[in-house]
């Protein structure tokens, strides 16, 4: 195998470990029974867990190409940093709202997301085609699961806050998941143009 090649190793395993890590958190609030009670929160977190299955599997296959193999040595080293705030999130024994999984499946999602960017830049500068094609395949699985985060999140606020007495308009959840994707679709970068 070519130095470039065995140079994303680590890269893959980081990849790798932060889906497996993302993918046990979604495991657990799928257990959860105040995610039940959600069917449109229990059907989008389905989804999220077949896709980082399939990330997960998909990553460790890739990483049997290189040098050192497997990555049961590596995910001790790189779940560390930005890993250990999440498992701190998601590790709570406490009963969570859903509301706030998702929350924080949004962002743990993100930062997934902008890893197979980062994994699918570096691949592509050292002229590895079959890495940055699995990273970019993996961002494309990423993005909608985040947007549809942004759509489903509004009616669970909406319902629990219905549920503790403290909603005024039930009524609003479509009008702020709306509001919402329009910011997303108005926000352009403003290089972008340029």
């Amino acid at each position: 195998m070519s130095d470039r090649h065995d140079n994303l190793r680590p890269y893959v395993a980081d990849m790798s470990a932060v889906e497996r890590h993302i993918l046990e958190a979604v495991e657990r609030q799928l257990g959860d029974d105040s995610t039940k009670s959600f069917p449109e929160a229990l059907q989008l977190l389905r989804r999220v867990e077949g896709a980082l299955n399939r990330h997960v599997q998909a990553l460790e296959s890739h990483l049997k190409s290189f040098d050192g193999g497997s990555l049961a040595g590596t995910v001790k080293e790189t779940v560390t940093g930005v890993l250990g705030v999440f498992a701190g999130l998601y590790d709570k024994v406490r009963k969570e709202q859903v509301s706030r999984m998702l929350r924080d499946d949004y962002t743990a999602l993100n930062l997934a997301a902008i890893s197979c960017t980062m994994l699918h830049t570096t691949a592509l500068a050292n002229r590895e085609q079959a890495t940055a094609d699995l990273a970019l395949r993996h961002l494309r699985d990423l993005a909608p699961l985040i947007m549809e985060i942004n759509e489903v999140i509004p009616q669970v606020v909406v319902r629990e806050l219905t549920e503790e007495g403290k909603a005024y308009d039930a009524s609003l959840a479509q009008r702020a998941a709306r509001d919402t994707q329009e910011a997303w679709r108005s926000s352009t970068p403003a290089h972008a143009g340029a």
